[in-house]
């Protein structure tokens, strides 16, 4: 039997009396073992396309799409922390706005059926004037920048 990381062989008795309680592993994580058993083909990665980068960037919001998640499907952080695998301080610091993992972004996505994961999108934006100009240059933007 195993009793945490630990293998024990005893008899029926000895495990009444010393209290052996077989460890039972939490159900996230046999799924995520199961699922490492048997991969899915990955998609082929495009490594050196610079522009397919970025495509996507983390909510600014998450921390509130996870709370609000969690509560409308009445769990406490122990019971996410155990359909998630992880630790209850791993979900309150993601609901408090600490970025988590890219890894556990997957798995607030997969069990609480939300979106962290949104567009690029851009944060500024400039206006050049139409007409005979030489357009903008780096100088210029340096010059702005100051």
């Amino acid at each position: 039997m195993k009793t945490g990381k630990t293998e024990v062989t005893a008899c029926a008795r000895c495990v009444d009396k010393m209290n052996l309680i077989p460890k039972t592993v939490a159900p996230g994580l046999a799924k995520a073992r199961s699922m490492a058993a048997n991969p899915r083909p990955a998609a082929p990665r495009k490594k050196n396309d610079l522009m397919s980068r970025g495509e996507k960037e983390l909510a600014e919001d998450f921390g509130r799409r996870i709370s609000t998640a969690r509560k409308k499907m009445n769990l406490s952080h122990q019971q996410l922390g155990k359909k998630m695998a992880e630790t209850v301080n791993v979900i309150k610091a993601a609901e408090s706005g600490k970025r988590p993992t890219d890894s556990l972004i997957r798995k607030f996505e997969r069990i609480l059926n939300i979106t962290l994961m949104v567009e690029h999108t851009s944060s500024e934006t400039r206006r050049l004037d139409p007409g005979p100009s030489r357009g903008m240059t780096f100088g210029d933007y340096f010059n702005d920048v100051r």
